[in-house]
């Protein structure tokens, strides 16, 4: 509520929270990640009532709660340091959602390494400007601009928690040992909370170089490709969406990268198309992301497997889930009229318009960041096919998805109201887009636009109904009813096994990318580090993890004392 009062508002409030001596701020900016988080915390908590219904569910209700709060607190904290604190809270307690303590060892080491940076940098902001308060650091940064040895620090650090390509080893672990809950929160806070951290330092003083944009414009393009390619090679559903999770990151960042390169041209279109696209499309990946987690998690409740290749035919036993994810796998796809569609729109109109800078690797990177994010949004619809088809459609593979039932009743609510806002979130863009103007107070459009954006909405979803209208309307009464049996295969009895699997799917881009994914091994070198995979060391860390979370806690309490 705060912060859709503050961005509706355009104006930032500040306080303090006397219990913990905590002194905060809500600007418009921030407001953004507040909806973002109140949105699918609400849903995630409404989810998990059902959820540890399940015998073999282990209750997370207060490692879940501590997540959120801590996330909250890093979202309005005014002081950069408080910030990373919080989100070190909030990373410590992501480490004991995982299931598997040896994915649970991976986050922490890579984690600490981030923290280890951010506090260096943190030590580095202080000696130069006297202050870690984020008001008096802009105004100082002014005068002195912010040095690219502390920007790096910066990028690095909270890009582990953002788990940006080749920072990102741990990101397809712990999704994919995770309840689907907590899934849910590491793609939707934890990661976001990595990229209000890089936004925030990149915006400090309004003065960034150019080669900061480029950066984040590069990282963020090698990052939405990959993620996307390896998203299609996997079968297991939770890695599967962490993968996708890391192509949106990208996407985000892509956005964000094309504000920032707006900065340092000093083109307030450009800025306001890179921001805008990319804050919006970070509301909406969140939302239907958590669609899709809590969908896959509806399907493991009833069946048990997270393995696609072990699953088909749950379109019919679970028809509500079903439409649910169809909705999310067609936002996440970009598909009109759908709110991954959206955001997208807007971040494209950035890479034209850099394609009319003034400097020469602006204009030349533009046609090349369209064309490398239309080849990712294809392995994106190829995914969607994939993930429904075989999930879905088809028949049973085996016993428990032919057994599988309805999800219970809050369950299934939960993820259609997430759905229910991603087509909202796709149709009423037009009205939507314009209230991030607070957060990002410049143009939203050329002054030359003609075409109304309500029209192209309605223009975006009638079109695809148009086929089957004329269909409904030509069939008339001519052709009756009629019940169709098995699919004829030859004079044999059909199998199971007689359909197309994911694997199949795959193969032929697989084949296409070779030498890309081969890189697979070599992007997570921690594996290499010897004793790594030692049982003992994964309870350690996971003592380490909790005496320090503990130590934080009590330091934060304290200081309200």
């Amino acid at each position: 509520a705060a912060g859709f009062t503050v961005l509706t508002g355009a104006v930032g409030v500040s306080g303090a929270l006397s219990l913990v001596s905590y002194d905060v701020q809500i600007s418009p900016l921030n407001a953004i990640w507040l909806i973002t988080l109140g949105l699918c915390g609400l849903f995630v908590s409404l989810y998990n009532i059902d959820w540890h219904r399940h015998a073999q569910v282990k209750c997370n209700g207060l490692q879940i709660n501590m997540l959120m709060a801590a996330a909250v607190c890093a979202v309005i904290a005014s002081n950069l340091g408080m910030f990373v604190v919080m989100a070190e809270i909030m990373a410590l307690c992501a480490v004991f959602l995982t299931s598997n303590s040896k994915e649970g060892k991976l986050w922490f080491a890579l984690g600490r390494l981030g923290t280890l940076l951010l506090a260096i940098a943190c030590w580095l902001l202080w000696q130069r400007y006297g202050t870690l308060d984020l008001r008096l650091l802009d105004m100082r940064m002014q005068q002195l601009p912010l040095g690219s040895d502390i920007w790096l620090l910066g990028v690095i650090g909270f890009g582990l928690l953002a788990g940006i390509i080749p920072l990102h080893g741990w990101v397809p672990q712990a999704h994919a040992n995770a309840s689907a809950p907590a899934a849910a929160l590491f793609s939707t806070v934890v990661m976001k909370i990595g990229l209000l951290g890089i936004l925030t330092l990149s915006l400090l003083g309004g003065n960034a170089p150019l080669w900061w944009g480029i950066a984040l414009l590069v990282l963020g393009i090698i990052t939405a490709f990959v993620g996307g390619l390896y998203a299609l090679m996997e079968h297991n559903i939770q890695r599967l969406l962490a993968y996708h999770t890391l192509e949106n990151i990208g996407i985000i960042l892509l956005g964000l990268g094309a504000g920032v390169t707006g900065i340092a041209l000093e083109q307030p279109a450009l800025i306001a198309l890179g921001l805008v696209g990319g804050l919006y499309h970070l509301l909406n990946h969140s939302l239907f992301k958590s669609v899709l987690f809590l969908g896959a998690g509806s399907v493991w409740f009833r069946t048990g497997h997270r393995d696609i290749e072990k699953l088909g035919g749950i379109g019919k036993k679970m028809p509500v889930i079903s439409i649910a994810m169809l909705v999310g796998l067609m936002a996440m796809a970009a598909l009109p009229p759908l709110n991954g569609f959206a955001g997208e729109w807007v971040i494209y109109q950035s890479f034209f318009k850099l394609s009319n800078s003034g400097a020469f690797v602006a204009r030349l990177l533009g046609p090349l960041l369209a064309v490398g994010l239309a080849i990712t949004g294809a392995l994106a619809v190829m995914c969607m096919a994939k993930v429904y088809g075989v999930t879905f459609l088809g028949a049973p593979r085996t016993k428990e998805a032919e057994n599988a039932t309805c999800a219970p009743l809050l369950m299934s609510v939960s993820v259609v109201a997430l759905a229910i806002c991603c087509v909202i979130g796709g149709v009423a863009a037009p009205w939507l887009l314009p209230m991030l103007s607070a957060a990002v107070p410049l143009p939203l459009e050329p002054a030359n636009t003609t075409v109304s954006q309500p029209m192209i909405t309605l223009l975006l979803i009638a079109c695809p109904l148009l086929p089957f209208i004329i269909m409904a309307i030509c069939k008339g009464d001519r052709l009756p009813s009629r019940s169709r049996g098995a699919a004829w295969v030859c004079g044999y009895d059909h199998e199971k096994s007689m359909v197309i699997t994911a694997h199949g799917f795959a193969m032929p881009v697989k084949q296409a990318f070779a030498p890309v994914l081969k890189l697979r091994k070599w992007l997570n070198p921690v594996s290499l580090v010897p004793g790594w995979q030692c049982e003992g060391s994964a309870l350690l860390f996971r003592r380490m993890a909790l005496v320090e979370l503990a130590v934080l806690v009590v330091i934060i309490v304290s200081r309200g004392a």
